[in-house]
């Protein structure tokens, strides 16, 4: 029974690289002692890692850079990925342009745009006198990361797999 338990856990992970150690647990239906057990055992052995943050464990695949981490992070949440779909889309956006396109409210861009400038992933650039326009660096890189991470597929097959799993 403990190996079947991580096998699962390595699975979940692969599918969905940076998920945290709660929602590891409520996705396996395991109790969360049971999946931290496995979680650590596998990370004892080099097959994955984990990874405190700011109170969370994030766990991913071993081979996984420090660099691309918080990549991993950014393209899992819903309003980043937003913004980085939009600016991966073109090749500069204004905040009132990144505000229309996402539908999100300027004061939530503004704490993103932040965050992401703060890590390297935007940069602005002055246009003008009063205008700020902000672009993606490592477009490339960001592209292939948004086009191969599809969270709602990702959820599906992994939702899928544990039905499957528990038969």
């Amino acid at each position: 029974m403990r190996r079947d338990g991580r096998v699962r856990v390595k699975l979940i992970i692969s599918l969905l690289p940076g998920v945290h150690l709660r929602e590891l647990q409520r996705l396996l239906g395991m109790s969360f002692n049971s999946t931290r057990y496995h979680v650590d055992r596998l990370a004892k052995t080099g097959e994955i890692v984990r990874v405190e943050d700011g109170g969370y464990s994030l766990i991913y695949t071993a081979g996984i850079s420090d660099a691309e981490r918080p990549l991993f992070a950014l393209v899992r949440g819903e309003t980043d990925r937003k913004i980085l779909e939009s600016l991966s889309a073109n090749s500069w956006l204004s905040h009132k342009q990144l505000a229309n396109l996402t539908g999100l409210a300027k004061s939530t861009i503004s704490k993103h745009l932040a965050e992401l400038a703060g890590l390297g992933i935007v940069k602005t650039r002055q246009m003008g006198e009063a205008r700020v326009v902000y672009e993606l660096q490592h477009r490339e890189q960001i592209r292939s990361l948004l086009g191969s991470h599809n969270p709602s597929l990702l959820k599906k097959a992994s939702d899928r797999f544990i039905e499957l799993w528990d038969f």
